[in-house]
């Protein structure tokens, strides 16, 4: 007897319960006590299995049939994307927009090198910057044109009109702001429409938290207040890394590399400049105490940041900047991940006429606020210094001296900074931000801080006729010079009245900057 090209051994009055080489649909019908009926189903899988042998084939058929699992089946011949042709995904790439490619080029070396092709990049670059001429040509002549030039597009350098391409977005997109930076407060001696600047730069300024196992938590400028001379940026996040666990902390300016009609929406690619990097494992050596109140304890870092931590566990609750607007431009713009923009040294002028050249001509402009708000802002022209003022390695200028009153001035409103999380807000009394800008007899600027400042009470106040009030001096200090504040506080009046202000500037500094041997 045959059944499905197969035979049947006789043994001793009985078949054989496992015949060779019959098919899956007539081991089908033995098993169940029929016969192979036309057009049973499995055939495929009978295939699959036939091929197995006589010994294994009744057992992987019955775990397809029963739907178990029978192990994993592995091909040898799997399709990825980075194992597709250089051709193909070529073609593949021409179809992405500007910003795609750039993410593109972040996934492998291989998606790197194919994202800087320059014959799609010199087609992009074509799209947006050079106009098509409407000029009639033959079509033999444009072919061959189109072919020399893929060919001239080839030689050049990889990633060639990728540079050029972020070079002429870059520069379209700053064109007018010179513009805006040419107009200068005469006050200030700073850009008057700085924040236009960079509203159409489109800057803003972000903060990355490094922890010492090396991860990165980043977190974008919450709200920006703009003074006269300085930003104030503030980071009140909801959750923060654990304070002890960090490393570094760092300022970046945030810039979009193209403007936002060239990429899809406002979210294009960015990046970043660094501004500052602060060292946080050295954190109680290298701040200073400011003030608090119930909750916040603040302490200033320097220069400009201010951190506030919880009174209850000393974890971060919030985080100000506050940014001078002198070069911060080129800073947030020109700077690079690693490294901050480095400004181009001074030239100094020798002047052989004037025999105290580098002591006079100083302009200053000093304004104390709190980021929202402004509680004192003074200029003050024709500052001079006086050769046996020199000491100690300071410049003494004396801006409002204790003996004139006519000098003496008020300052309105309280001296506090405000802070704010995402649930609470208060005050801290007795501190504010303080700006000093000291430009040289050329109106260009000569030394520039802003920092967060404290109220001190002196332990031997001055008692005077005119004044009797609480007594107390801010002060401020780095390598370049000094500040030197004295107040007094009107009970009767409930205000400050600014009895003094000296500034003091380094002599080495005004010896490189005027090139002078004082």
């Amino acid at each position: 007897m045959a059944t499905g090209g197969g035979r049947a051994e006789v043994a001793k009055g009985r078949v054989n319960p496992r015949p060779r080489g019959l098919g899956v649909s007539a081991r089908l019908a033995l098993q169940h006590g029929g016969s192979e009926q036309p057009g049973a189903r499995l055939p495929a899988l009978g295939h699959m299995c036939s091929s197995f042998g006589h010994k294994r084939g009744p057992s992987l058929l019955s775990r397809f049939y029963h739907g178990t699992k029978c192990g994993k089946l592995r091909s040898t011949n799997l399709t990825t994307v980075e194992s597709l042709p250089w051709e193909v995904l070529l073609k593949i790439f021409t179809y992405l927009d500007v910003s795609c490619l750039l993410c593109a080029g972040c996934v492998s070396k291989r998606f790197y090198h194919m994202s800087n092709d320059n014959l799609i990049w010199h087609r992009i670059y074509c799209c947006y910057f050079v106009s098509k001429s409407k000029a009639w040509k033959p079509k033999a002549v444009g072919i061959a044109t189109e072919k020399l030039s893929r060919i001239s597009i080839q030689d050049s350098p990889p990633g060639f009109w990728k540079k050029e391409y972020i070079r002429k977005c870059t520069s379209s997109g700053t064109r007018g702001v010179g513009l805006l930076l040419k107009s200068i407060n005469r006050y200030t001696g700073l850009p008057s429409k700085f924040r236009e600047a960079v509203k159409a730069l489109g800057i803003t300024w972000m903060i990355a938290l490094c922890e010492r196992t090396g991860k990165e938590h980043v977190y974008e400028q919450g709200k920006a207040c703009f003074s006269d001379t300085s930003a104030t940026v503030c980071w009140n996040g909801a959750v923060w890394p654990p304070l002890c666990g960090l490393k570094t902390l760092c300022v970046y300016g945030i810039t979009p590399l193209f403007p936002p009609s060239k990429t899809a929406g406002m979210h294009g690619p960015r990046r970043r400049s660094l501004l500052v990097e602060y060292d946080l494992t050295t954190l109680e050596e290298s701040s200073t105490f400011i003030g608090c109140d119930k909750l916040i304890k603040l302490r200033c870092l320097y220069p400009g940041l201010l951190l506030g931590c919880w009174q209850e566990d000393g974890e971060l609750a919030v985080i100000v900047a506050n940014l001078h607007f002198h070069q911060l431009i080129e800073k947030s713009t020109l700077g690079s991940v690693s490294c901050p923009y480095m400004p181009p040294s001074h030239d100094p002028v020798a002047d052989d006429v004037v025999s105290e050249y580098g002591l006079l001509g100083y302009h200053c402009h000093i304004a104390l606020h709190n980021g929202r708000s402004s509680c004192m802002s003074g200029s003050f022209h024709n500052l001079f210094c006086r050769k046996e003022s020199v000491q100690n390695g300071f410049l003494q200028i004396m801006i409002i001296s204790l003996e004139n009153e006519s000098q003496h001035s008020t300052i309105s409103g309280s001296i506090y900074i405000p802070w704010n999380t995402e649930f609470l807000k208060g005050k801290i009394q007795h501190c504010c931000l303080m700006d000093v800008t000291v430009l040289d007899e050329t109106e260009k600027p000569f030394w520039c801080i802003s920092s967060p400042v404290a109220l001190q009470s002196t332990s031997t106040p001055d008692i005077r006729f005119s004044y009797l009030g609480k007594r107390q001096t801010i002060e401020y200090k780095d390598h370049e010079g000094k500040v030197h504040m004295e107040l007094i506080w009107l009970e009767e009046q409930q205000q400050y009245f600014i009895v003094s202000l000296v500034l003091y500037l380094n002599v080495r500094k005004v010896n490189a900057w005027f090139s002078t041997s004082y």
